[in-house]
């Protein structure tokens, strides 16, 4: 973070111009990322792909700029231990997954209740600008407070691994893509835009633009 205000995030030109040639928003797109953020598919990985790639590049953050991260010992024997309990009551008593993510939320709400506020804005919000607000979930700022890591901090590592550019050079050069965050981004930007149909339209300088894109392809 560049900014004097911590709950004012910076973003970078890489990811601008992935939002714009995929013709997403940048708060659309960071809003998709917080909201697949949950502590619940902490527990249950593998479920759903891009839940655990949302996790694995909050794991990835944490690994990599803070070497030897744990999360806060009180919190994390209180909210996973009951976190744990909830599963282990889905698998042997047959409690259904309606049930269990309600359950979920309770002791969700309840880590956020306990925490000051002081690794997320009491507001539950960060901006991209001044009149440009992203809603911060429950789970979101729970990960927070658990790690102790503010949002920008999560938010400016995925926007820092969003390169358009590094993903077609890693495919020319046949180099293995192990880029859990690009991934997340271009497979809910494709379910995005499916959903928005119209924003697939070009206009002539889009496409005349594409067209002299791929005759120069190296």
């Amino acid at each position: 973070m560049t900014n004097d205000n911590p709950n004012l995030l910076t973003v970078p030109l890489e990811f601008k111009v992935a939002c714009f040639t995929y013709k997403i928003s940048l708060q659309e797109a960071l809003q998709i990322f917080i909201n697949y953020c949950t502590l619940y598919h902490t527990l249950k990985p593998g479920y759903n792909r891009l839940y655990d790639e949302a996790q694995e590049t909050i794991f990835r953050y944490l690994e990599i700029k803070r070497p030897g991260t744990q999360p806060v010992v009180d919190q994390e024997n209180e909210i996973q231990g009951c976190l744990l309990a909830i599963l282990e009551d889905v698998v042997e008593n047959g409690a259904n997954a309606s049930y269990a993510k309600k359950q979920v939320a309770k002791q969700v709400n309840r880590l956020i209740k306990s925490t000051p506020g002081t690794y997320y804005p009491k507001s539950r919000k960060i901006y991209l600008d001044e009149e440009t607000p992203l809603e911060l979930s429950k789970d979101f700022c729970a990960m927070c407070a658990m790690y102790e890591c503010h949002p920008a901090e999560i938010l400016d590592y995925y926007m820092s691994k969003i390169s358009i550019a590094e993903m077609d050079t890693r495919h020319d050069l046949k180099i293995e893509e192990d880029n859990c965050s690009m991934f997340f981004f271009m497979a809910t930007t494709y379910n995005y835009l499916l959903q928005h149909k119209e924003l697939l339209k070009l206009t002539d300088e889009e496409d005349q633009f594409q067209q002299e894109a791929e005759e120069y392809r190296l």
